[in-house]
């Protein structure tokens, strides 16, 4: 019954990826600036089912559009609280130094605050208060000890 049931996956799941292979074809057809990813490499030990290898890092990865990894770091971090770069990585699935360089940019511009534990959104009352803005600016340097002050 296990082999019987073993077997019909294998057949299915060879399905899928001949099915998968045809739409890779049509989209590659359909945009001719995507240069068709070469078919990943088969590898079999001989004691069991094909397996197929994970394409190399070059091809894995794409350059998301520009402001996308912005964009989905700055949503990740309005759906909740305060989150870590390795959290907003984990929700988001872009890479956790991709993340890292992006709040520390955005923290920088003032788009994201630093947090007791990772980083947040700053309050939506304070945004829109132009008041609450400026006294959060005029905050002593020890409250940003990063923050030099410009006549230093």
């Amino acid at each position: 019954m296990i082999d019987r049931i073993r077997h019909d996956i294998q057949q299915r799941r060879e399905q899928l990826l001949a099915e998968a292979e045809k739409l890779r074809g049509a989209l590659a057809a359909l945009d001719p600036r995507e240069r068709p990813a070469s078919p990943p490499a088969r590898a079999t030990d001989g004691s069991g089912p094909t397996r197929t290898r994970s394409p190399t890092p070059a091809t894995a990865r794409r350059r998301n559009a520009p402001g996308a990894t912005k964009s989905k770091v700055l949503a990740a971090l309005g759906n909740s609280g305060a989150m870590t770069a390795g959290e907003v990585a984990t929700a988001t699935g872009l890479v956790r130094g991709t993340v890292s360089t992006t709040l520390s940019n955005c923290v920088k511009s003032g788009e994201v605050l630093k947090a007791e534990r990772g980083y947040r959104l700053p309050e939506r009352d304070a945004a829109a208060d132009p008041k609450a803005s400026a006294a959060e600016a005029a905050k002593p340097a020890a409250a940003h000890p990063r923050r030099r002050s410009r006549g230093a």
